[in-house]
């Protein structure tokens, strides 16, 4: 059995696989660290067809996969500013703990054994 199919545990196996699926193509991968290191609270499907080189058909597609696997959510419509056109996005706190506790430090261990 795996420690995560623990009863006490807040997430399933198959939450955890959906992120792993989700954060684990490429493209979607770029799009999920856009919206981690944007300098906003929110961004929008516009703001990242800005920053990366795809159509926003292509973010949108990649936007609704991370949000089906749980990395990236909607912000609530009491949080986004009216003026703002189409909804914004934000990583949720999994996906948060993810990049932060995970993604970055496989980059910064990965730097560290190419300056060995």
């Amino acid at each position: 059995m795996l420690p995560i199919d623990d009863t006490e545990t807040l997430l399933s196996a198959d939450d955890v696989i959906d992120v792993i699926a989700a954060i684990g193509d490429r493209d979607r991968l770029e799009v999920a660290y856009t919206v981690y290191d944007h300098p906003a609270e929110g961004v929008t499907v516009s703001d990242i067809t800005a920053e990366l080189e795809a159509t926003e058909d292509e973010i949108h597609a990649r936007v609704d996969a991370l949000v089906d696997g749980g990395v990236i959510a909607e912000r609530m419509a009491c949080l986004v500013d009216c003026s703002i056109d189409g909804p914004q996005y934000e990583l949720t706190q999994f996906g948060r703990l993810l990049f932060e506790d995970g993604v970055l430090s496989l980059f910064d261990a990965a730097s560290a054994v190419s300056e060995l």
